[in-house]
């Protein structure tokens, strides 16, 4: 009788609730995003990285790479809403560019479905990222409308540019002030699809993060921008120049190649970046752990 009392006043064991009927933002865990501070010479380092990652897989990455750039272009070419809508499917269309990189980097299936994989989950982010995009380069278009009376814009939709117009004084300052703007823009915009797609951040957050990861890292980028045009631009050039004077038509085919090497490398390059600065989410399921029954349930 002592023993049914006893069991009776006990409270019973219950088992922790199973974590699959919760919500599936609820089953991960991910570890808080952080801006690191690299050393000088990682601008080097992402440089060099994005051309080894295109070794490792050349044709996928220039498939990836040239896909997204010719979508971008056919749609910018569009009469009216060209423009815009490049705009808007550009950050869609890159992070599927930078999840074919994670994959080469992972070891993972490679797939030519990874160039639209960014509009699965997070499209409508990217699209809105997209259209904040075109409306800030609108506004960055306008900007220099005081300056010179919209003659920039007029001169560079013009088919033949006379580059010595650009000289005069309003012209010459209406492009100082684009190209500032364009550069402080490109700075907050650079990683704003990989923090979208990776991090599932909000546009606005993923804006201030982007900016963060740039201020914080502004030698490395200062020593990657001039690596960059040094052995990019200025050596490429004097080689195709070389090769041009040699034979005819040589030139052509060496700056062809350059270009199917170099502009899938430099995308990679950013990626690398990205890597280096914020790294990935690290998720990990919940296990559910098994409590051990009672005495009382024992001796039964």
């Amino acid at each position: 009788m002592e023993n049914d009392s006893d069991n009776s006043t006990e409270p019973l064991s219950v088992m922790p609730p199973d974590p699959r009927h919760k919500d599936r933002r609820h089953r991960h865990y991910e570890r808080p995003l952080k801006v690191r501070r690299v050393p000088l010479q990682h601008g080097w380092y992402w440089l060099i990285e994005g051309f080894m990652l295109w070794k490792r897989s050349p044709a996928f990455l220039s498939f990836l790479a040239f896909s997204c750039l010719i979508a971008i272009i056919v749609v910018w070419i569009t009469p009216d809403i060209g423009g815009m809508l490049g705009s808007i499917l550009y950050p869609g269309l890159m992070l599927g560019v930078f999840n074919g990189c994670r994959a080469i980097d992972r070891k993972r299936i490679l797939s030519p479905a990874l160039l639209i994989s960014g509009f699965r989950r997070h499209a409508f982010d990217l699209l809105l990222a997209g259209f904040c995009s075109f409306i800030v380069m609108t506004a960055i278009q306008w900007s220099t409308w005081p300056i010179d009376g919209g003659k920039l814009w007029q001169e560079l939709e013009r088919e033949k540019l006379d580059w010595t117009v650009f000289s005069s004084p309003p012209l010459l300052y209406s492009s100082i002030v684009t190209g500032i703007l364009s550069t402080l823009w490109l700075a907050l915009y650079l990683f704003v699809p990989q923090l979208i797609g990776w991090w599932r951040l909000s546009v606005p957050k993923a804006l201030i993060y982007s900016m963060r990861g740039c201020l914080f890292n502004l030698l490395p980028f200062f020593v990657y921008t001039f690596c960059y045009c040094f052995f990019i631009i200025i050596l490429s050039a004097l080689v195709i120049n070389f090769f041009g004077l040699v034979a005819e038509g040589l030139g052509v085919v060496v700056c062809t190649v350059f270009i199917l090497i170099s502009a899938p490398a430099l995308i990679a390059s950013f990626y690398v970046a990205a890597r280096d600065i914020f790294g990935f989410p690290r998720r990990r399921k919940h296990r559910q752990k098994k409590q051990a029954p009672s005495p009382d349930l024992r001796k039964r």
